[in-house]
């Protein structure tokens, strides 16, 4: 993965703190971009007063610039170390998903905001815990952690906690996992995550069974390896339970707003920037 690449990320919300930054936000001040004239009366800051445009009044008002202040924000990765996330088939999921944390973390510097990591299985890992900052070769190391996990539990319970200790100010946060969960989870991970804005990634594999013939499976529970044999009413029931859950998942998310980005085998850099400017 290239070190100069970054995503143009667009906010679907304007921050009311002040802070330096790149994003617009809610409210007008002295600084930023133009953003339209008004009256002294209605923004009584003398400092500002245009006197061209008050000059051309045929009222006689007396105007002054209002300019879109910027302002910074937090931006999160909140990423599901479950086993099953640590699958490795065509290509390696820990590998793609620590390309993904980097890109975010780097993308996150270049625009003046500061980013945070935080990595979840049955509970919170504290050793892939990093907070808030915003600081050089953050990137870098967010790559070697994620890069190197390794999975401990087959729940991801720990999503939820991590939700919760997202508090405070209004705060982007990628939301990154298979989305094998059980749904009530998930929708109490969302409900946790409500005054944030969430932009989920699910991670897929495009593995495809054959309808005949033995398969090695590798439970990623137990870690044990056996021998499956395959035949098509196996083939077909796993691929409608699979299907029944993706579809009761993606009306989970439907019904919060939140549709997922789906990354198939790595990590897809322009697949998720043309959602992130499309929002």
């Amino acid at each position: 993965m290239s070190s100069t690449l970054h995503l143009p990320y667009l906010l679907r919300w304007r921050p009311s703190h002040v802070a330096a930054g790149a994003h617009t936000v809610a409210r007008a001040g002295g600084g930023g971009d133009f953003r339209r004239h008004t009256s002294l009366l209605r923004h009584p800051d003398p400092r500002r007063i245009d006197l061209r445009v008050t000059l051309r009044d045929p009222f006689g008002e007396i105007h002054v610039r209002q300019f879109a202040q910027r302002a910074a924000v937090n931006v999160y990765a909140l990423v599901d170390l479950s086993r099953s996330m640590g699958f490795v088939g065509s290509a390696s999921r820990p590998v793609a998903v620590a390309e993904l944390c980097a890109v975010l973390a780097r993308s996150a510097y270049k625009m003046g905001d500061r980013f945070g990591l935080l990595g979840c299985d049955s509970h919170v890992r504290h050793d892939f815990v990093i907070p808030v900052a915003r600081r050089q070769g953050l990137a870098n190391e967010v790559y070697r952690r994620l890069s190197s996990s390794a999975a401990r539990a087959d729940s991801a319970e720990g999503l939820l906690e991590g939700a919760r200790q997202l508090l405070g100010t209004r705060s982007l946060v990628f939301l990154i996992s298979d989305f094998l969960l059980p749904v009530s989870l998930l929708e109490r991970i969302l409900e946790a995550l409500w005054r944030h804005d969430v932009i989920p990634v699910m991670f897929r594999d495009k593995l495809i069974l054959p309808m005949w013939g033995l398969a090695q499976i590798r439970d990623l529970e137990n870690r044990r390896v056996r021998l499956l044999l395959l035949r098509p009413s196996v083939v077909t029931a796993w691929q409608r339970r699979q299907h029944a859950h993706d579809e009761v998942v993606r009306q989970v998310f439907s019904r919060y707003g939140r549709l997922p980005v789906r990354m198939f085998d790595r990590f897809d850099f322009d697949v998720l920037a043309r959602h992130l400017t499309a929002r």
